[in-house]
């Protein structure tokens, strides 16, 4: 991505025929912080260009995937520490899915089991998911770019997605390949 100036960022937005304000709705982002970016009084954070030009973009073309919350499962189904091997392996049978969180009771992310910890780790089916499961799952914000999210998952099996610290989706290689096959991707 080139890195836009605030002139760039002005006529974009007003280009799109959007006020300040609704680009701050839409980003998350000040009003006035748009304003001095702008008038290129400031010299903005990466993350905070990213905002902006992420919600000039979803604006200027809503049809296509933008983030990964676009392309996630969000019915995802998951498993405690102290489930069985045998359980897991049933769900993952079942509901034809490869990779299941872990959660604690009260809703943290613990770790993820996939069909290759399983297989990798050669654990007996009554032993329990704890054995298994990868303690360190890739774990994203629901605002990543599906760019990002296709980087990513060329690394790791999923991407445990979180809005704050609640799981809310999951996204495969299958989902995003899936979404390269059904949409236009940004």
């Amino acid at each position: 991505m080139e890195v836009p100036t605030g002139s760039h960022v002005r006529r974009w937005r007003k280009s799109l025929g959007i006020t300040q304000t609704r680009l701050s709705d839409l980003s998350g982002v000040a009003q006035s912080i748009i304003a001095k970016i702008e008038n290129e009084v400031v010299d903005p954070r990466v993350s905070t260009l990213r905002k902006l030009v992420e919600a000039l973009s979803r604006f200027e073309n809503p049809e296509l995937l933008h983030t990964v919350q676009d392309i996630m499962t969000t019915d995802v189904a998951a498993l405690r520490f102290e489930d069985t091997i045998q359980v897991a392996i049933d769900r993952m049978v079942k509901d034809g899915i490869s990779q299941l969180p872990v959660l604690s009771d009260d809703g943290r992310i613990e770790g993820i089991v996939s069909e290759d910890s399983i297989l990798q780790k050669g654990a007996q089916r009554n032993g329990v998911v704890g054995q298994v499961m990868h303690r360190s799952p890739a774990i994203v914000s629901i605002n990543l770019s599906v760019a990002e999210a296709r980087r990513r998952l060329t690394e790791v099996e999923a991407l445990l997605v979180v809005e704050g610290e609640l799981l809310v989706g999951l996204v495969s290689r299958m989902d995003l390949v899936r979404a390269l096959r059904l949409n236009s991707i940004a």
